[in-house]
């Protein structure tokens, strides 16, 4: 009797588990929902930012910042005169500064307009904008006030759109900040998470109010700029790195979170290790990398300190690995965002692969697979940048990206695999900058030296994923017949190539073995030289697939004689005590070349003429009393 097993059945038992990755894209679907209707409006002439000051005070219990933003520019065009800055028309410019004194201003349309002497192109460019108003009125809710356990939090969340919201800056995936500094005046008995190193703390009487002083010198892009106060409770220490060398870890955490954090926090040093290794260096190694805890769920992988709701092992590791794929390279468009989020996603499952058991290991893999395959449509490549629900697309941008990375690694190995990335990682046209998937691709094809484009068309540009039919039966007690069947989800790709990884199991032992899958209806004939009692496909959960498994009706004549073979002009069929009943013989694809009506009695040698055979590969099926053999023969 055939049994059937439903391979995609396994996804449902995994509804209860890897809960937290869900978690982390629900959470930032949902903050960035509110982004959805933002426009481009900046105008005038173009320049390049190199470095920004800001000047800020905030009081988490007052809906209310007032300070500046200091920039200095260079400008890109000749006769360079007017430029501008994003910024909310509800934020109230007070003033700007230019050359030591105010200049006008334009402040509509969330745009501030600056009209100065004319200057040269490569020229340098300081101006100062003053500033003040309510930031979380704004619809990209790029600034929030709210309240944990212990007291009010003030906190912002810029991507992809909000950072226009609550500072005046350069709204874009194009130009990064060369390097920055952030001036947080706040209230006595809080503390003002920010970008690079804490460069000091002053005091200010009469009120014991204090200023953080933070300074980043790494380029950052503007919606990785952020900052957080609140009553946190600090801890901090130095992860040793497997060169010798050590990062600086700080975490701002909830008061009353701090039993929880003392346990949950030194997981961050296991991945740390791990991702340095396998990536190339902790991109900020001069800084510190470090937490401080928000009022959203999930996490946001601002430059150097990771927003966190909390500190589990999933987002840990989710935003850990955002400072090398989303901060030190940013996606060049949001339609690439997968660089981002797909990656990130994906060392999810490398650091349970380096730190967690097997089983954690495959069960991400499981749920990853599960939620990329529940639509039949969808590509990893956003279209559509205008929906920012549709763009966080948890299904697509997040597990099918972290599938395809899978996969290709399957496909290239792991040597060329992680080779390629860290060539990608350190590529001084992309690194502490931007770049696109054809820049990935290219990494990925030199270390392999692979053609990847029909992969990356089929997996990111297009939709669908390959569905399967898998039957497999004994055809003797040593050899197994395997029949693959694909149809696609989506009309967009016609077939998946695809590397299939078995594992056969037997009494006393296994074996695994992978085999190509190059058309959509295939027979493949393998003798393992034992008796396989079991078949499971995929083990390891390489492919973004969905299967289903027929273990079909063996056959398990063991005393089948064909000699010769290799043969020219004739082979003999013996079969020990059953009557042959019908032979085929069939060709390397399957296909039926000739078959016979056997008349001889049972143990009667048969002879057959094979002359007329090209010289090649045959299978030969003998059927007798019910049951069936095949055996390769080789035609000379």
């Amino acid at each position: 009797m055939r049994k059937v097993v439903f391979i995609i059945g396994l996804f449902c038992s995994m509804l209860v588990m890897a809960q937290d990755m869900e978690a982390i894209i629900k959470g930032e679907r949902a903050a960035y929902e509110a982004k959805k209707n933002y426009k481009f409006k900046r105008s005038g002439q173009e320049y390049d930012l190199t470095y920004q000051q800001l000047n800020l005070t905030i009081d988490p219990g007052v809906r209310y910042i007032n300070g500046s933003v200091y920039s200095e520019l260079i400008a890109l065009e000749s006769n360079f005169t007017q430029f501008s800055f994003d910024l909310d028309s509800r934020m109230t410019v007070d003033s700007v500064h230019f050359e030591g004194g105010s200049i006008p201003f334009v402040h509509n349309n969330d745009e501030v307009t600056l009209v100065i002497p004319s200057r040269a192109k490569d020229d340098r460019v300081d101006v100062e904008i003053f500033y003040q108003g309510d930031p979380s009125v704004n619809e990209q809710n790029g600034f929030s006030f709210d309240y944990q356990q212990s007291g009010p939090i003030s906190w912002t969340l810029s991507e992809p759109y909000g950072a226009y919201g609550w500072w005046p800056c350069k709204q874009q995936l194009y130009d990064k900040i060369d390097s920055l500094d952030m001036n947080i005046t706040i209230p006595k008995n809080n503390k003002a998470a920010g970008m690079g190193n804490l460069i000091k703390v002053d005091t200010l009487l009469p009120d014991s109010g204090f200023v953080y002083h933070w300074q980043h010198r790494y380029p950052i892009a503007t919606y990785l700029v952020a900052v957080a106060v609140t009553n946190y409770y600090e801890e901090s220490h130095f992860i040793q790195l497997s060169d010798g060398d050590s990062i600086f870890h700080l975490d701002y955490i909830y008061p009353s979170y701090k039993p929880q954090a003392d346990t949950l926090r030194w997981a961050i040093d296991g991945m740390m290790r791990g991702f340095d290794s396998l990536f190339g260096d902790y991109p900020f190694r001069k800084e510190k990398y470090g937490h401080a805890m928000f009022g959203r769920g999930g996490g946001m992988e601002h430059q150097t300190m990771s927003f966190m709701s909390r500190l589990d092992f999933d987002l840990m590791a989710h935003e850990l690995a955002h400072q090398w794929f989303g901060n030190k390279i940013t996606c060049g468009s949001w339609q690439d965002l997968w660089l981002n989020e797909g990656w990130a996603t994906y060392s999810n499952a490398i650091a349970l692969e380096l730190i967690k058991s097997k089983k954690e290991h495959h069960d991400f893999l499981i749920k990853s697979i599960g939620r990329a395959t529940r639509n039949n449509g969808g590509s990893v490549f956003a279209y559509d940048t205008t929906n920012v629900n549709e763009l966080f697309n948890g299904d697509m941008r997040y597990r099918k990206g972290a599938m395809v990375l899978h996969q290709l690694r399957w496909q290239i190995g792991d040597s060329a695999f992680f080779e390629a990335t860290r060539n990608y990682l350190k590529n001084t046209d992309v690194c502490y900058g931007f770049a696109y998937t054809a820049d990935f691709i290219d990494e990925m094809e030199a270390a392999s030296n692979v053609d990847l484009s029909l992969f990356f068309d089929r997996y990111v540009y297009k939709e669908g994923f390959p569905i399967l039919s898998v039957e497999w039966n004994r055809i003797n007690a040593k050899t197994i017949s395997i029949n693959l069947s694909q149809t696609t989800s989506h009309p967009s790709v016609e077939f998946f190539p695809l590397r299939i990884q078995f594992h056969a199991k037997w009494e006393g032992g296994d074996s695994i073995f992978t085999i190509d899958h190059s058309q959509a209806i295939e027979n493949i004939i393998l003798d393992l030289g034992r008796k396989v009692e079991e078949l499971i496909i995929d083990p390891n959960y390489w492919n973004l697939a969905k299967y289903t498994l027929f273990e079909g009706d063996h056959s398990d004549m063991s005393a089948v004689s064909i000699y010769p073979n290799p043969a020219e002009q004739k082979v003999k069929v013996f079969v020990l005590d059953k009557k042959v009943d019908a032979l085929e013989i069939t060709d390397c694809l399957g296909r039926l070349v000739v078959e016979y009506e056997i008349l001889q009695l049972k143990n009667s040698t048969i002879d057959i003429d094979v002359s007329h055979l090209k010289p090649g590969p045959y299978f030969i099926k003998v059927s007798a009393e019910g049951n069936q053999s095949t055996t390769k023969m080789i035609k000379q």
